[in-house]
């Protein structure tokens, strides 16, 4: 691996990946994770080249390899690092990611100086997932780079930005803090969007409503998962922040699982199949497959898909058989779900009348609630043109204010100190955000960037959050 950090490439050439999202071109991204430090670096470029060399030989399908950074283990090579095996005249064509996730700031540019210099056009910026089996105490010791932070300092270089976002989310301040914190991406250097993993293609189409209502007309990309028994374990468990599984749809899993191996499989592919299908009917640019690492998989689940888009060329045809296949499942994991839209996934997009969203509901803010508001801004109302340390133990003990800030944010942000968040987060939630809005860290607490959203629509203050980008000059913990 270290040969493949010095190799330098100064060359400026095109960038195939952006021009066939502009294009219109729908794409098929294999999803590789960066192998571990302790597996031989040889043998993993060699694993790498023979997938990339399988990847860009499908010829039914427009297909290409997207390298994801940390996800869920730290003691891994950097994408930026394993990524620097790939083909030289075809790095262009793939995607990799940045994790902020045990990163500061200065080794974030140090990654991207890598990923310039290896010729990689196309990076998607996320904040990274806590460590499996870390609590709140290891993950606050830890130094998370926020996704935007990342996007700020990648948009001074020649490069084609990603970002993620969590659609899944299913109370009005989980999901609009998720819209809210896109947006912010957007306008802080992404130029295309990663969706989560998830089965409701109800939030799905939801999140594409959405982009159009703010005349956001971006590229996006469905993340799907070839689900395995392992995997179906390990997601029910909670080793997969941010990835729900409905009981309704655990139910039909639980099902499939007494089949064979092969007919279980062989639903996973008829339900990858609909899903892709569906997200480009919906209007995504493309999906992101993972579990199709090894090239026999990763050749077999291009050729179902190809098949996919060509069996279904009509929403009409699609939702019928995508009714039928899941027997009509409640995708939502709890009873009384919000949803932005109604009417979504029985029509595409209605260009003769736009929908109409739905209200957030009435104000949860409690009394007690109101109180401490009240009492933080009679006491913070200046906070932010004071000097940090200013009243610290007051604001410790009062807001709950960790300290070593470069700058008060207690006034911007409801009187809710956001880097409470165990990862210093200040712009909004992290992809793996529970779907009521509870911490991925401490789900037994509301997510710190959910309760300044709740807080704000009690307020009516709501379109000055959603404007406002707190991370100015790569601010970190």
């Amino acid at each position: 691996m270290s040969d493949m950090q010095l190799e330098m490439n100064f060359e400026q050439s095109g960038n195939r990946f952006q021009r066939h999202l502009e294009a219109g071109k729908f794409i098929l991204l294999i999803e590789n994770s960066s192998p571990g430090r302790d597996n031989d670096p040889q043998a993993s470029a060699e694993r790498l080249a023979a997938l990339e060399e399988t990847v860009l030989g499908i010829n039914d399908i427009c297909t290409a390899l997207a390298i994801t950074d940390r996800y869920n283990n730290f003691a891994s090579w950097r994408a930026a690092e394993y990524a620097a095996g790939l083909s030289r005249e075809n790095r262009d064509r793939h995607v990799i990611y940045i994790s902020g996730g045990d990163t500061s700031v200065e080794e974030t540019g140090n990654l991207i100086q890598l990923a310039a210099n290896a010729g990689l056009r196309n990076v998607v910026a996320v904040s990274g997932n806590k460590v499996a089996g870390e609590g709140l105490k290891e993950t606050r010791q830890r130094s998370f780079t926020e996704s935007i932070a990342t996007l700020q300092m990648l948009s001074q270089k020649n490069f084609y930005c990603g970002a993620a976002v969590n659609p899944y989310q299913y109370t009005p301040f989980s999901l609009m803090g998720q819209y809210y914190k896109l947006e912010k991406k957007f306008r802080n250097g992404a130029s295309f969007g990663v969706v989560q993993a998830g089965w409701d293609m109800v939030k799905a189409q939801s999140l594409q409503w959405y982009l159009r209502k703010q005349d956001l007309y971006v590229p996006m990309i469905a993340r799907l998962i070839w689900l395995t028994p392992d995997k179906v374990e390990r997601i029910l468990a909670g080793e997969y922040p941010g990835i729900t599984i409905s009981k309704d749809f655990q139910k039909i899993l639980n099902k499939e699982l007494r089949y064979s191996n092969n007919q279980f499989e062989a639903a996973q592919l008829r339900r990858l199949e609909l899903q892709a299908a569906g997200f480009r009917l919906l209007g995504y640019s493309g999906v992101q497959l993972a579990g199709a690492e090894l090239p026999g998989r990763a050749k077999i689940a291009a050729e179902r898909i190809a098949g996919a888009l060509k069996e279904f060329t009509s929403f009409e045809h699609w939702l019928s058989e995508y009714n039928s296949y899941l027997a009509r499942a409640e995708m939502a994991p709890f009873w009384r779900s919000f949803y932005l839209f109604d009417r979504a996934l029985i029509r595409s997009y209605p260009q003769d009348a736009p929908p109409e969203a739905n209200d957030m509901g009435p104000v949860q803010v409690s009394r007690m609630e109101k109180i401490r508001y009240h009492v933080r801004k009679a006491l913070f109302h200046h906070a932010d043109r004071q000097v940090p340390e200013s009243a610290f133990l007051l604001k410790k003990s009062i807001a709950l204010c960790r300290g070593n800030c470069s700058a008060c944010l207690l006034p911007q942000c409801e009187y809710v100190c956001p880097r409470n968040c165990p990862k210093g987060l200040i712009d909004g939630p992290c992809g793996g955000v529970t779907p009521l809005g509870n911490c991925e860290v401490n789900p037994a607490q509301e997510c710190r960037h959910c309760k300044i959203v709740r807080l704000a629509h009690w307020r009516g203050t709501l379109p000055e959050l959603e404007e406002r980008t707190l991370n100015k000059g790569n601010i970190s913990r």
